[in-house]
């Protein structure tokens, strides 16, 4: 045994992002799809609607993003690339996020596994629910009943599905956990 306990784990890079966009003074601004907001963290719209997003920070706020979405839209997504995301030998993969909103919305987390062909979803069990008042959602998947987890993917993201539709979200703060 060495002397050393330190294990940083895989969700080290992606929480330290997430931290340095918690300190982030950015005023409201339009968000162009496929932009990077911070190096490697996006967001992405269905290209046959018309929707537009003004994102926003401020020191202790993750962001806020209003949404104008013009007709029908498939899909409004953040994607946060977890660079070096390796779970093999992990047990369990988990979530945590504060949130509110001015009309009630939800937001549905997975795990993006890349692979040549594409990509596989695997979702986290619950959907998070905004509300007026900020309200925390946690989740966990355990790895080992979903096999892609502990596999090896080229590349991997963590995607938050947002409500295609007009509406504004606070994210207050998000954070993964891996035990």
């Amino acid at each position: 045994m060495t002397g050393h306990s330190l294990d940083l784990g895989p969700e080290a890079g992606v929480n330290a992002l997430l931290g340095h966009l918690r300190q982030l003074d950015l005023p409201p601004a339009p968000v162009t799809p496929g932009s990077p907001i911070l190096p490697g963290m996006f967001f992405v719209t269905d290209p046959e609607s018309g929707t537009s997003i003004t994102l926003e920070s401020r020191p202790g706020l993750l962001f806020a993003a209003d949404f104008q979405v013009t007709g029908q839209a498939r899909w409004l997504a953040l994607h946060i690339a977890l660079d070096g995301f390796d779970l093999d030998g992990r047990m369990i993969l988990g979530l945590c996020a504060r949130s509110a909103a001015p009309q009630s919305t939800t937001f549905r987390p997975c795990l993006r596994n890349g692979r040549d062909s594409g990509f596989d979803d695997i979702f986290f069990r619950k959907t998070a629910v905004a509300y007026a008042e900020p309200s925390l959602h946690m989740d966990a998947l355990l790895i080992e009943d979903q096999p892609l987890l502990a596999a090896p993917a080229p590349w991997r993201e963590l995607v938050l599905f947002f409500r295609p539709e007009t509406g504004r979200i606070e994210l207050q703060d998000l954070r993964l956990f891996v035990v």
